[in-house]
């Protein structure tokens, strides 16, 4: 019997006083919040229209020489951000005895200015992508990559590990499906801008961005996402630039954000960029196959074939560019498709390839040549005060703006909006549950003759197997798409590890608290199990099912990709019911294996169970029998080892097993947060 229920309380007091604890942590806003909401505030309102005020960001520059504290260093005022580059080259590391591939070859030269829109396009496989993350400073680090060439702001070099002030929006970026644009927008202003902000000033900013964006119509909806009816897409890539410009951001990438939408969409989206141009912005995005349209709204055009530069200018100024080396346009075919057609190479071999392979050759060469007289500089900037200056922009945002407990009261609030409002889901675990116990009732019929011991553990063991599987099994198909999310939300220190994984933990518990009554009661009352041991079979079950769904945590945080994770599970589903308690005896257990046993997910559970049930029960000594005759529950338990056991010791051992599971899970999250890769001088270049 459980004699003290409080007990069980005490991991849930532990979690609240490390929150009170580190309630000061991550409280850095201040008055400069409060100037910053101001400042976006009005920006918005104004549509980005005046430049006369300085623009709060969230950078800091500091000297390649000296290191300050930021909160000391003398913000940087961008409202207009003027960013060149100039010899960027990336080489990939490939295996011993083969040469290593070059992904840009060092030919890469422009400048993106403020008010004017940049397109970077090629044909697949060219570098786009590649070089819109390299310029951002958004390369994942690896040992196999090399990334060199100089950047600079305002004519003023940036430092290898430099940050770059500015958004930048992925090809796909995933948001909780649930949550409306509002919550959505809400979420990231409170965790973005701090937390000393009125509820008004919020909605004021929420309000701008969704009028600036053209999503005011939308503020209700749904996200959605592939399976969940939501937003159109060019609707969610208005979103995701949206949640990007709540820190007034000068500079804004994109990663192709045009992609998967139809033409009308592609334009409305391109035409928000354009507005954010006109209003001083420096806007960078990467165009696959765009339209006419879509095409003219740039002002600037970068041009890549197989990592090789091919041409950068003004995108009025392409078409003559190609008619002067001989690639006449049909009048009939737009510039757009005339250009990619011109930088494609041909395969399947003939003459098509060797004609595409020289028309390739020449446009680098001839674009090699022309681009030293691309100003990469302001013109008040000299090449000799350029070699004077180098710069290295920290992100102040490296810690979030809001508290640990606004961080956890945040984000507890979306876990469980997220949890509950997932109807299907639910629908279909409640008909899961029901009809599982349904079964085992409608199998097992339990006496008290000597027969019914045998059916009595073999029901338990089946209960035990059965919510380990489903508990692991659902968590681990979900999480990894979850943590996809968080990952890029923390990559950008909205929150921490710790209070997201407290919140998650902890938003599951009321599902699971409601399933296992369901199943625990239909179970109970029609097999027909030990009366008056029900309030702590049921509170068994659940404890049992937040162990298991602990593990599946463990699983899905250590693992890159759900698949990665459904490959774990099976073996270790197979250990933990190998060594339940019943199938091996712990003599015969490998002595490598024996540590196996006592972190056991199912035969603690099992045993907790086992012991609830048969602990006080008296049975007959007549009628069919299995093995030697058992008056009483103890001499019952004595045939698997559990004579003398107390039930306390295996909820001791669940909980253990909870805490060490979420203990792992946090660590697996903290320790593989992204990092970038440095851009190196192009004299380190081997």
């Amino acid at each position: 019997m459980i004699h003290n229920k409080h007990k069980i309380m005490l991991p849930f007091l532990w979690i609240t006083s490390l929150l009170m604890i580190n309630s000061n942590y991550g409280t850095i806003m201040g008055v400069n919040g409060q100037r910053a909401v101001t400042n976006l505030g009005s920006r918005l309102k104004n549509n980005f229209a005046s430049n006369k005020h300085k623009k709060q960001t969230d950078y800091v520059a500091v000297t390649d020489t000296l290191v300050v504290d930021e909160e000391d260093a003398e913000s940087e005022v961008m409202d207009r951000v003027d960013l060149a580059f100039d010899e960027i080259k990336m080489i990939l590391e490939t295996k011993k005895g083969n040469d290593d591939r070059l992904l840009l070859d060092g030919s890469i030269r422009g400048r993106a200015q403020p008010g004017r829109m940049l397109a970077i396009m090629g044909p697949s496989g060219s570098g786009k992508s590649t070089l819109i993350h390299a310029l951002a400073g958004k390369i994942k680090d690896s040992p196999k990559l090399s990334l060199f060439g100089h950047r600079y702001i305002n004519g003023e070099e940036l430092s290898p590990d430099s940050a770059v002030p500015a958004a930048f929006i992925e090809q796909e970026v995933n948001f909780f499906p649930h949550m409306t644009v509002k919550e959505t927008l809400d979420f990231r202003v409170e965790l973005k801008l701090g937390e000393k902000l009125r509820k008004r000033e919020r909605n004021k900013v929420v309000d701008d961005l969704m009028d600036t964006l053209g999503l005011s119509k939308s503020a209700n909806t749904k996200v959605g996402n592939a399976k969940i009816r939501g937003l159109s897409g060019g609707e969610r890539k208005r979103l995701s630039i949206a949640c990007e410009m709540i820190s007034s951001p000068s500079i804004i990438f994109l990663d192709e954000p045009t992609s998967g939408l139809d033409s009308y969409q592609a334009a409305q989206v391109v035409s928000t960029l354009r507005n954010l141009a006109n209003k001083g912005n420096t806007v960078i995005a990467v165009i696959h196959q765009p339209s006419q349209q879509v095409f003219g709204m740039f002002d600037d055009l970068l041009l890549l074939s197989e990592g090789r530069q091919m041409f950068f200018g003004e995108v009025a100024a392409v078409r003559g560019h190609l008619e002067g080396l001989g690639y006449k346009a049909p009048a009939e075919m737009g510039t757009a498709e005339h250009v990619l057609e011109c930088i494609s190479r041909v395969n399947g071999g003939g003459k098509a390839e060797q004609d595409a392979i020289a028309r390739i050759q020449r446009l680098a060469e001839e674009c090699r040549a022309l681009s030293q007289k691309i100003e990469i500089l302001p013109k008040d900037c000299t090449a000799e005060e350029e070699g004077h200056h180098m710069k290295r922009y920290v992100d102040k945002s490296n810690r979030p703006k809001a508290g640990i407990l606004r961080q956890f009261k945040l984000l507890l609030k979306r876990a469980l909006q997220e949890t509950f409002r997932g109807k299907a889901a639910i629908i279909i675990k409640v008909v899961q549950q029901v009809s599982i116990g349904v079964i085992y009732g409608g199998i097992y019929d339990l006496k008290n003759n000597q027969a019914s011991i045998q059916d009595r553990f073999g029901l338990l063991s089946l209960i035990a197997i059965g919510a380990t599987n489903m508990a692991v099994a659902g968590t681990i198909r979900a999480f990894p798409k979850e943590k996809a999310i968080v990952e890029n939300e923390m990559a950008f220190n909205l929150y921490r590890t710790f209070p997201y994984f407290i919140a998650k933990a902890l938003s599951e518990i009321p599902l699971i608290g409601i399933f296992s009554g369901m199943f625990g009661t239909i179970v109970y009352r029609m097999c027909g199990l030990r009366s008056g041991g029900f309030k702590n079979f049921l509170g068994l079950v659940t404890l049992h099912t937040i162990a298991s769904e602990a593990v599946g945590l463990v699983i899905g945080a250590i693992s890159p990709t759900s698949d990665v994770a459904l490959a774990l599970f099976p073996p270790i589903l197979i250990l933990n019911i190998i060594f339940d308690g019943k199938n091996i005896s712990e003599e015969n257990t490998p002595k490598l294996l024996r540590w196996i046993p006592k972190v056991g997910l199912i035969r603690w559970g099992f045993e907790a169970l086992a012991l609830n049930e048969f602990e006080g029960l008296e049975f007959e000594t007549g009628g069919p029998r299995r093995g030697p005759i058992a008056k009483t529950g103890e001499e019952a338990l004595a045939r698997f080892g559990l004579e003398g056991r107390d039930i306390k010791d295996s909820v001791k051992a669940l909980w253990a097993i909870v805490g060490a599971s979420w203990t792992l899970s946090y660590l697996g999250l903290s320790l593989t947060r992204q990092k970038w890769l440095e851009m190196r001088p192009p004299e380190e270049a081997s």
